[in-house]
């Protein structure tokens, strides 16, 4: 297999005002009522990502199904939806728990948006170690935790406090669907109403949180990230240090609702949080951000061992976990990532970010 294409290389060849001329006569996008200055802009975007489709086979790059089993074998999704909500999921926990172990992952991490995903864990064990009897297959490891939405009191350290007795506790997600700054842009909710992780000033997060921080402290949680932006995820990461936290995540930053540029997801990595690269906004429409090719730059710029994969899928309308994990490998494979840049994200750096040996 030919690795490491240079996709940087790729990304640099020109697209000329003659071609983009030519172009403008043969074809166009489908887009209605824009300027002659967008639509041109339009046509050379086209023109470039042709370039990238074709070159990347003109470059040799060549894999197969065994090594994207070879891939999956081990690997980690740490960012799996639940079927547990009340709207229209995939997958029950259980089914995905199966799925996965059927699949050879070493370990699922489970997140619900309104109730813990915790409080799932001792009956998908259950389930999981009877099917497991049965077949002879290993079960996958489940971990879960409990997002900081309203409906356990937003940023509520009994709420952290009260799951820590369930097996596989390990993450406390920031408030998603439920910040202020989500319902800004997701809502164009002008209000500023929804929740919040920072003082009024902008310089602290929360006492509460500062609370929960200790929690984490004392029982090797995972701190991970909400939907806000850079600036207030940087002090939640950087107080979150101060008070000895081991183990840090930033979920999905260039989706439009918690964006960092490659440059501030550097910044990020270099003070020790491990970032997550997104499934759903490298593959899925509508897209959160600009496919696989955005993603191997991240891969590329950021570094491996500085990101944990998550499908983040569980959507109805999208495919099974594990089917957008496979899908997840060979388009980052196609695209330039090499096999060892892929078990490093995939298996390695996120099993240490688990404290798995």
């Amino acid at each position: 297999m030919a690795e490491g294409l240079d996709l940087k290389q790729i990304l640099k060849i020109k697209v000329s005002e003659d071609r983009v001329n030519r172009l403008m006569q043969l074809t166009r996008p489908d887009v209605e009522g824009v300027s002659d200055e967008v639509l041109r802009y339009l046509v050379r975007q086209q023109a470039q990502f042709v370039n990238i489709q074709y070159a990347r086979f003109q470059a040799g790059i060549k894999f197969t199904e065994k090594d994207v089993d070879e891939l999956m074998t081990g690997a980690i999704d740490t960012h799996a939806h639940g079927g547990s909500e009340p709207f229209e999921r995939l997958m029950l926990e259980d089914d995905m728990a199966i799925e996965a172990s059927k699949a050879k992952l070493r370990a699922i991490v489970i997140k619900t948006w309104y109730t813990p995903s915790v409080s799932r864990i001792p009956l998908i064990n259950k389930i999981l170690d009877k099917w497991s009897q049965e077949t002879g297959i290993e079960p996958v490891k489940v971990f879960g935790g409990v997002t900081l939405q309203q409906s356990v009191g937003g940023i509520n350290p009994e709420a952290v406090k009260r799951c820590l007795g369930f097996p596989g506790m390990k993450y406390v997600w920031m408030p998603m669907t439920d910040s202020y700054h989500h319902r800004k842009v997701v809502y164009d909710d002008q209000s500023g109403a929804g929740l919040r992780i920072l003082t009024d000033d902008g310089k602290h997060v929360l006492p509460a949180l500062k609370e929960i921080f200790k929690i984490a402290v004392d029982n090797d949680l995972v701190i991970a990230s909400g939907h806000y932006p850079h600036k207030e995820t940087r002090v939640m990461v950087e107080e979150a240090l101060e008070a000895g936290v081991k183990r840090i995540e930033v979920i999905h930053p260039a989706h439009i609702h918690s964006k960092n540029t490659i440059e501030e997801m550097k910044i990020l990595a270099g003070m020790g949080a491990k970032l997550m690269l997104s499934g759903l906004g490298t593959l899925c429409f509508p897209l959160h951000e600009t496919g696989p090719v955005y993603a191997v730059r991240i891969i590329k710029e950021v570094g491996a061992d500085n990101l944990v994969f998550g499908s983040d899928f569980g959507q109805i309308h999208n495919p099974s976990h594990v089917t957008g994990m496979r899908w997840m490998i060979k388009m980052l494979l196609a695209y330039g990532a090499t096999k060892e840049e892929i078990a490093k994200v995939f298996k390695y750096t996120p099993a240490k970010h688990l404290g798995l040996e």
